[in-house]
This record gives C-alpha cells, structure tokens and sequence, in this order.
C-alpha cells in the first residue's frame, strides 16, 4: 500500500504511490495535494489503485476516501462532510455544490462523481469505479490545470509545467534525473518518483481506526510496481477494443496516452470494463483541460480609470497576450466618435474634442481574440473628460514672483 503526495504552489498532478511535489517544507502552498494507492491484490507487485485522495487549500484540509466498507467518505478538516441541500446550497440538477473561502467541492449525486475547483485555476475530479475481478470500489483522479498558470515554477509529479517536457523529471533534491525518452519505467519510478514519497507528518489523509501514515510509509519501500505486462488472446482483442486500438497498430508507442493508460489498466487488472471507464474518464479530463483554455490577457498596467483634458490627443495601448499564438486580433466594440483602433497591436487613438462637455465619462472597450482557438476576452477603460489644464501659465506665474521677491531680498 501506499500513497503519493503531490506538493505544488499553484498544481497538482496524480501519480501512483505516496508522494509530494515540493521538495522545501517550510514554506506554505497555495495547494497541495496527496493520493494513496493500494494493492488490488495480494504481493509485494500486485497492480494497485488509487483509494484514496487529500488535499490542503488555504488552511482548509480536505479527504476523500474508500473506506474499508466501499464507502466513499468526505472529510474537511477531519469531520465528515454531508451534501445535504437546503435554500442556501447551489444545485443544479444532481449536483449539489459546497463553497469555501479558497475552493468549491460539488457532488453528483447521480453517480456520486467528486470535483474541486479553485480560483487559482486548479480542478480535480475524483470518480469513483467498481472493479468488478476485484469486487472494490476504486478512485479515477483527472486533474485540469489552467493554462494561466503555465511558467509558474512547479516541481514534483507534475513537472515544471512550463512547456518543456525535457526538464519534468527533478527528484526531490531538485536534480535532473533524466528525460522520459532516455528513462525506462523502472528507472523513471527508482530515480524520480520514489524520491518524492511523503513524509508521514505531512499527510492530509482522515485516517480509520488502527490506520496510520507511518504504516503506507513502510509499505512504500516493499512495493515493487510491475512496469510491463503481456496480454495474449481473447483478453487483448477486448482490450484493444475497448481501448479503441486498432488490431495493426503494435507499436504502443504511437498509441495516445489515454489509449495506452487504458490498455495499461486492462492487463494488470484483468478488468475490461474497469479500462473502459478508465478511458472514459482520460478523455472526460482532455475536455476539462479544454474547457479551462484561457483567453488571450490584457497587460496589467492598464487601468480602469483614465483622466483626459479638452483637445488632448489620446493614445492607449491595450495589449493583450495568449498563451496559445502570438497574433491577436483586436476589436472596438464601444469608444467614442472619431477614435480609432489598430486591429494588429490594440492602439487606440482620440483626439478629445474642444467642444467636449467637461465631467463627461466615456467607456472605451476593446476585445482581444487569438486565432489558435478563437478565445475572446474584453477590456474596459473608462475616460473621464476634464477641462484644459492651466498648470503652466500657474506655473510661470508663481516662477515670477519667486524671483521678484528674491529680487527684493537681494536690494535689501
């Protein structure tokens, strides 16, 4: 048995034993999240699953967790958590939603389907599954990250998350152990993914009676994960079926990642529908990480407000960047008569007329849409229309009189 860890500032990702994914344990995250795995089976390399998963949002603690009856247990912070619905709770059809400070837990009461959502752009969807060779209730973990985040410097079982696959495998110590090309499987769990198993004193997990973090601690160094099996006959044409490859293609290489997950899941388990639903739930996870696409973003150091005087020329730039192209195009959807926007850089241009009424207050939007997916995103910028400065003649004036009284003071 054991369970993994994954430690972010701002993600989380879900491997198969106990691990986390920040190597520095006196700072504080902004989420951090942990998984426990355990053998569907008996020995030391029976093929495990993920029953439980636990995560630290702000200073809320939250577990959900297989309990040894099959039962799927809420716990925040320790106490158990009822979605019990009244006038306050939002519902929307089966499902009845919880909300936070730092998060929102929702249920599906249909087929008891758990999703946490974060504003920091970070959603985790637990599913629970039966399977059936084994006669338990598992978890499927799928988590979507938004792409905002991209950059943001991660470490752990999710990589840096920054574009570059190349530098994901650092161990615990911040060391490069590899590339997943070079590495085999055995290697890549040796070198990178035990050495981020968890501490005992920073698991997250409710535990049962007689049921400690020490005990999946030891359990972590006996476990020997089988990194390859072989399925022949009636059990693999299902399984190709119901994994949705096709019989000529043998080299798993070119397979996806949710064929080869579900392929995976199949030959250790035995269990084609557990594979199905395993599938099912990878590409439920693609549509989540669409779904958290962000649009293109407006540059910080713009403003909401913006003071202007009678006859000023007025310029504004409202840049915008996307995460998935480098041309944007620019729209004015609302601005004042005689302005003008660049549609290939979103300079704006006005020239404030001299008969403008003074106090006026004109709104200037400007949306920003990339061309790789289409995604839009508005910005507005509200003009407030004063009258012509008189600040250098003030100015000049109060220079004359300085000197004549330094004029006088010399005479004297």
């Amino acid at each position: 048995m054991k369970e993994v860890i994954v430690d972010s500032t701002e993600k989380v990702t879900l491997p198969s034993s106990q691990q986390p994914i920040s190597f520095n344990t006196n700072i504080s995250f902004q989420f951090e999240s942990q998984i426990r795995t355990t053998p569907l089976g008996s020995g030391v390399n029976s093929a495990t699953a993920i029953k439980a998963f636990a995560a630290k949002i702000g200073s809320l603690k939250i577990s959900i967790t297989v309990s040894r009856r099959n039962q799927l247990l809420v716990h925040l912070n320790d106490e158990e958590l009822t979605f019990e619905s009244d006038l306050d709770t939002p519902t929307q059809l089966d499902i009845t939603t919880l909300r936070f400070e730092d998060f929102s837990i929702s249920k599906n009461r249909t087929n008891n389907q758990i999703t946490l959502s974060t504003p920091i752009g970070v959603s985790v969807q637990i599913s629970p599954i039966f399977v059936t060779t084994s006669s338990t209730l598992v978890l499927n973990i799928a988590a979507a990250i938004s792409g905002e985040l991209k950059g943001n410097w991660t470490l752990g079982l999710i990589g840096s998350y920054d574009g570059n696959p190349l530098n994901d495998l650092r161990d615990s110590s911040g060391i490069l152990v590899g590339t997943v090309d070079a590495l085999s499987l055995q290697e890549i769990h040796e070198l990178y993914g035990m050495t981020w198993a968890i501490n005992p004193v920073r698991s997250l997990f409710y535990y049962e009676s007689d049921d400690n973090a020490t005990f999946y601690s030891s359990q972590n160094q006996n476990y020997r994960p089988a990194f390859h099996v072989d399925i022949t006959g009636p059990l693999e044409f299902s399984a190709r079926e119901a994994c949705g490859i096709p019989l000529n293609a043998t080299d798993s290489l070119l397979w996806s990642p949710i064929q080869r997950t579900c392929y995976y899941d199949i030959s250790v388990t035995g269990d084609v529908d557990f594979g199905r639903v395993s599938r099912e739930a990878a590409e439920q996870q693609v549509e989540q990480r669409e779904a958290m696409r962000n649009p293109p973003k407006f540059s910080s150091a713009l403003s909401l407000t913006r003071s202007v005087r009678v006859g000023e020329q007025v310029g504004i730039s409202f840049q915008a960047t996307s995460e998935f192209s480098l041309n944007i195009i620019y729209k004015l959807i609302h601005g004042p008569n005689g302005a003008t926007l660049n549609e290939a850089t979103g300079d704006f241009e006005w020239k404030v007329p001299k008969k403008m009424e003074t106090t006026s207050k004109i709104p200037v939007q400007v949306s920003a849409q990339d061309t790789a997916y289409n995604l839009m995103s508005a910005y507005e910028v509200l003009l407030e229309v004063q009258q012509k400065s008189n600040a250098p003649i003030l100015t000049s004036t109060v220079f004359l009189l300085a000197l004549a009284f330094a004029s006088r003071m010399m005479l004297q």
